[in-house]
């Protein structure tokens, strides 16, 4: 058997083997120490140094290739295109028709108390006077039913329905407007 020993100098293994014949492997050891230099800077010292002899570390990299910025202006075309519509005339979206209104009526009933009726009227009904809720409250206590106004048929349902939540509650009624035509 023959006795092999190994010696490592400068990165190349050298090993000798017992009748003398040297044998040179040339891959790196299995441990190979690195040493890294430790800098600190100094407030004066900038942090990141730019140009070849600075003295290395982080820089901010600066491409030595030249830039050419164009302008491209657009020439102003000739009105010769003119839209098919006038600017005078407005666009035909189709004709609109109005928002089917509704009758709002305020039913009589002889337990009304008639401030609480008046007063109600007049917070819960946009545009309505105190003056016109007593004209309505008193033609309702005398024929039954009084008109109040016309409206959108929901907020026509809304005025009734906040109407009836009153306590007490006061009954009204909401109709469609062409059965007033008919």
């Amino acid at each position: 058997m023959a006795l092999l020993q190994s010696f490592f100098l400068f990165g190349v293994i050298i090993a000798i083997a017992a009748g003398g014949t040297v044998i040179a492997f040339t891959s790196a050891p299995p441990f190979t120490t690195i040493h890294h230099q430790r800098r600190t800077l100094s407030s004066s010292e900038p942090l990141y140094q730019s140009g070849p002899d600075k003295g290395g570390g982080a820089a901010i990299a600066t491409p030595k290739t030249k830039t050419v910025t164009t302008t491209v202006q657009k020439q102003k075309q000739k009105n010769d295109q003119k839209s098919k519509a006038k600017p005078s005339e407005p666009d035909q979206l189709g004709d609109f028709e109005d928002a089917p209104m509704y009758r709002l009526f305020l039913l009589g009933d002889e337990s009304y108390e008639q401030e609480h009726v008046v007063t109600r009227v007049h917070e819960i009904i946009e545009n309505i006077s105190e003056d016109e809720a007593a004209r309505i409250y008193k033609s309702a206590y005398q024929t039954g039913e009084a008109f109040i106004a016309k409206f959108p048929k929901e907020i026509a349902e809304t005025y009734a329905e906040q109407l009836t939540r009153s306590d007490p509650i006061i009954y009204a009624d909401v109709r469609d407007d062409e059965d007033k035509k008919r």
